[in-house]
């Protein structure tokens, strides 16, 4: 295979709280370059050995073959290794970098950057133990989406498989709905009655279960849609209706102007920009009234003592004149001729 394909391929750089996420980059990365690119991490560097047959004194066995005595394949092969140790070094930072800057093969960097990140074999054993624990424990969190579930939970099977814990498919599918929250219990049957959970993969549980998902969700949206519409329909209505009412009002206010404040004030629909103006017409109307008032009350007190004063000066002229010899009724105030 061709390495000159891949060679723009982008390094996956190493971030040690996400270190079995890398781990499995790194990996794929490795295989793309070149397939015996895994076993020179995992045995170590190739060495170019032959033959020496058995001879009299000594028993047949290999022997390192030196330099000059390498075949091309056996040169590409050794060639391999520095390559392999580049690679891993590009995709350190300078910190983990320099913890394996002294390692000797890309086998002992690998180990290395292993025992680093992942801790020793009783620390490892340790975090198996935990990852089971989770895995036996799993559940769904409250208000947690069938994405979000789905994605927990392959993670957890991720981290298991870097611990070298791997659960058969039939119990894992099985964890995965026993998990679901209980308006899943209808889905999760009918997946459990229709397909073979030992044969059926975890992805195509999650495809069937979305799905559904997606179903109720449009129903949902639907439903939502549908009273919106009915809700603005009604809005325009009634929009429409005060419109309408205040056409009535423009239309009532330029054939009697003189009614059209009083309209106003019997009318519940009218505007609240109005009242002010209905505000200063009654004050208006008060002061008029009470001007009116005032004037008439002086008109009359007028009019009081104009006829005191009238009434006065007959008075005095009947007594003058009933001096003279009349006759004068004191019962009906005249003066009898």
């Amino acid at each position: 295979m061709s390495t000159t394909k891949y060679e723009s391929m982008k390094i996956p750089i190493l971030k040690i709280s996400e270190y079995p996420t890398w781990r499995v980059k790194m990996l794929m990365y490795l295989e793309a370059m070149d397939p015996d690119n895994l076993d020179r991490i995992r045995d170590g560097p190739y060495i170019p050995t032959k033959f020496v047959e058995r001879t009299d004194t000594v028993p047949e066995h290999y022997v390192v073959k030196a330099k000059s005595e390498w075949t091309p394949e056996e040169k590409a092969h050794v060639l391999r290794e520095p390559k392999i140790k580049n690679i891993l070094h590009n995709g350190l930072d300078a910190v983990m970098s320099n913890r394996v800057i002294a390692c000797k093969s890309s086998k002992e960097i690998w180990d290395t950057l292993e025992t680093q990140c992942q801790g020793s074999a009783s620390v490892k054993k340790n975090r198996r133990a935990l990852l089971i624990q989770e895995y036996e424990q799993f559940d769904a969190r409250p208000e947690e989406s069938l994405t979000d579930l789905y994605d927990r939970f392959l993670t957890l099977l991720n981290s298991l498989s870097l611990v070298d814990k791997v659960y058969e498919t039939e119990d894992s599918n099985t964890k995965f709905l026993r998990a679901l929250p209980e308006e899943w219990d209808t889905q999760t049957s009918i997946i459990r009655h229709q397909y073979d959970l030992n044969i059926v993969s975890l992805d195509e549980i999650y495809g069937m279960l979305r799905t559904h998902d997606l179903e109720v969700q449009q129903r949902k949206n639907k439903k939502s849609s549908k009273a919106k519409s009915i809700a603005l329909n009604v809005e325009a209505k009634s929009k429409g209706k005060a419109m309408e009412v205040s056409r009535r009002k423009a239309r009532v206010a330029e054939s009697d102007p003189d009614d059209s404040s009083s309209d106003t004030d019997g009318n519940p629909d009218a505007n609240t920009g109005d009242e002010s103006s209905d505000s200063d017409m009654e004050e208006m109307v008060a002061m008029i009234v009470r001007n009116f008032r005032r004037m008439k009350f002086r008109k009359n007190r007028r009019q009081g003592n104009f006829q005191k004063k009238t009434f006065k000066a007959d008075k005095d002229k009947y007594i003058k004149k009933d001096n003279k010899g009349s006759k004068f009724d004191k019962s009906k105030n005249l003066i009898l001729r």
